[in-house]
């Protein structure tokens, strides 16, 4: 008999969080495994196979029972056979057919889409993203990676390609990219970039910046430069502000482009909110168009890491209610 169980599987560079859903979006039970044990897709398979039994059994079902399992995965996935292209900074995935092998493993319907795609179907269903009609998801932290919900579905492109919005270019011959390009977003608001802002403050003498590494072990930290801002360093205060400024540069062109009504704004680094969304709320008004300016409101996520888990259980649904009506139209 089939289980009302869905589970959502956010696969992260440090962590892979899986969480037991509910058909209300009550995530029931969880569990959290190390990314560096399962960095081969035979052992991620493996891993979470084992995992997600463990989950259905604290649910009292098996996993042939459940109503699906759903991945987001960080990095390219062809999404109508459940194919990860490439993941970023994880080498040995290349073209796995990882829907198929996980199939294979549970017994149960699989689908896998980008990790930022279901962050934003997460946060548009349960979160900040409640009511939007065009919803663009933005999630701040290594790599910046974007979700695109218009019209009540997610929108993947020709190719199952699109939101990739880390990777818009800002500054032509500008700053280089993990991705080999030049002037990408995630140049000016990813965590490296943050980091290497830092870095730069500290030589000039940031105070308490300095003092707050040093007290950490050394180890410079976007949390450490955000609690420098809080308290009252002006060379913290102005790298945020100069990250704000970037990410509203970017944001403006996607404002033009659609017209959005809701812009949430997710990630690790948006826990630095207060000290970059006045100078990114100033440049998304100055920037874009009169009209698709005043139609947008840019909010910070609400679901934290429950976004995931949350888009990765919808996708199941949706690919469940897109099966109901391919069949409908055929009778």
């Amino acid at each position: 008999m089939a289980s009302r169980w869905t589970v959502g599987v956010d696969f992260g560079g440090t962590n892979i969080k899986l969480g037991l859903v509910n058909g209300q979006g009550r995530v029931a039970h969880r569990c959290v495994l190390s990314a560096k044990a399962m960095s081969r897709p035979s052992q991620f398979v493996e891993g979470i196979g084992e995992a997600i039994e463990s989950l259905a059994r604290r649910a009292g079902t098996r996993t042939s029972h459940l109503r699906g399992v759903g991945v987001g995965a960080p990095g390219s996935v062809e999404t109508r056979r459940g194919v990860v292209r490439s993941l970023v900074n994880v080498p040995g995935w290349r073209d796995v057919p990882l829907r198929r092998w996980l199939e294979r493993r549970l017994r149960c319907r699989c689908a896998v889409d980008n990790d930022a795609n279901l962050c934003a179907l997460g946060e548009w269903r349960f979160g900040a993203g409640r009511g939007a009609r065009a919803l663009v998801g933005v999630t701040l932290g290594t790599g910046v990676g974007g979700g695109l919900v218009l019209g009540g579905r997610l929108y993947q492109g020709a190719a199952g390609a699109a939101g990739e919005i880390g990777h818009m270019v800002i500054a032509p011959r500008g700053r280089r990219c993990a991705c080999g390009r030049r002037g990408c977003l995630e140049a000016y608001v990813g965590t490296a970039a943050i980091l290497a802002m830092g870095a730069r403050a500290m030589r000039r003498g940031a105070e308490p910046l300095r003092t707050l590494v040093r007290e950490a072990g050394g180890r410079l930290t976007p949390a450490l430069i955000s609690e420098a801002a809080r308290r009252g360093d002006a060379e913290a205060r102005t790298m945020w502000a100069e990250v704000g400024c970037s990410l509203g540069i970017g944001l403006a062109n996607v404002v033009n482009l659609l017209n959005p009504d809701r812009i949430v704004i997710g990630g690790g680094v948006a826990n630095a909110w207060p000290f970059f969304a006045p100078a990114l709320m100033r440049t998304v008004r100055r920037e874009p168009m009169d009209i698709p300016a005043q139609a947008v409101r840019i909010v910070r996520a609400q679901l934290g890491d429950r976004a995931g888990i949350l888009g990765a259980a919808m996708l199941v649904w949706d690919e469940e209610g897109a099966r109901g009506e391919r069949r409908g139209a055929g009778a």
